[in-house]
């Protein structure tokens, strides 16, 4: 097989960049609108621009990446391989740029943050570490997005967030986490919480079998927090409790067990939480649950902002909650 001289890749390489740089912003939009609309004449429409216009757009991009990014179908039109890899990277460079927008809006001498975070974060670790770094005087402003971890990994990759206070779960494609750099911060175990006049608060510890006793509050199946609950069962030869109410909030969970006299699963942190409000008492198991790492998230071909590893710093000083 022929091989090609250094020489020759690099003057294949220094032909492109002024293509590149004569690109403009609504070239790099153009493929997140094909991709959304499925149609050129869509993204015509959108951009406010003609059918001619946009072709011309498509052909300059094209020769400034020196690949197809766009086939045409009976439908439209839909993202070639190579335009997905492109729009994977460029989604990043079109957040940063919107993220760039907001931050000056206003108040552009403090630095922006677009966080995302698992719920449970909101409940201890996000207080404590607001306060520290109030009291240090050197807190960023913060945008902060709740979600599911998928939905998180998402709006991350979209560009539509600076990182994720969150968890990686094992259906995570292993492509996709790649891409990702991953800070380890704390362990998350999960624990029983009941009414503090039910029979189990007086129990110096309970047994697996003995939560068949019931009734229980559970998250929905498919979710993390159910599957780690039912696991031990699962392992044991037993068939887990089955749920008389499904919520997937654990705020909401704990709230109405305050109330009954059902049971529920959280994790710790925010069972501690109710317990020391008197809400709620956290049922001693024979046998713990599982741990599940918490993590703090970037983008690894992201730049990382100073604000944003200040809080990464944060989290790791604030240790387990």
């Amino acid at each position: 097989m022929a091989t090609v001289s250094p020489s020759r890749v690099a003057a294949a390489r220094a032909a492109h960049p002024n293509r590149i740089d004569r690109l403009r912003i609504r070239h790099l939009r153009l493929l997140d609108l094909v991709a959304r609309t499925g149609s050129l004449t869509a993204a015509a429409e959108v951009m406010h621009i003609s059918q001619p216009a946009v072709t011309k757009m498509l052909q300059e991009l094209e020769q400034a990446f020196g690949c197809t990014l766009i086939e045409r179908t009976t439908r439209g039109g839909r993202l070639s391989p190579a335009g997905e890899r492109a729009l994977e990277r460029l989604r990043i460079a079109l957040g940063a740029l919107d993220a760039a927008s907001e931050a000056l809006a206003a108040r552009p001498e403090i630095p922006l943050v677009r966080m995302g975070v698992l719920p449970l974060v909101g409940v201890n670790v996000l207080p404590r570490m607001i306060a520290a770094l109030s009291r240090q005087g050197v807190l960023p402003r913060l945008q902060v997005r709740e979600h599911t971890v998928s939905g998180l990994l998402g709006l991350l990759a979209s560009g539509e967030l600076d990182c994720v206070i969150g968890r990686l779960e094992t259906g995570h494609p292993a492509q996709s986490r790649e891409r990702l750099a991953i800070t380890p911060l704390w362990d998350e175990h999960l624990a029983i919480a009941c009414a503090r006049d039910h029979p189990f608060a007086r129990r110096r510890e309970v047994s697996l079998p003995a939560l068949h006793e019931g009734p229980w509050i559970l998250p929905p199946r498919g979710t993390h927090t159910r599957e780690v609950f039912e696991q031990p069962f699962l392992d044991s030869g037993q068939l887990p409790p089955v749920p008389h109410i499904e919520s997937i909030s654990f705020h909401s969970s704990l709230s109405m067990v305050a109330a009954s006299g059902f049971l529920t699963v959280a994790p710790a942190s925010a069972v501690r939480h109710y317990a020391q409000t008197s809400m709620v008492h956290q049922v001693r198991l024979r046998t713990p649950f599982a741990s599940g790492r918490m993590v703090f998230i970037t983008q690894r071909d992201a730049a990382v902002a100073p604000a944003v590893t200040l809080i990464a710093n944060a989290l790791q000083e604030a240790g387990n909650p």
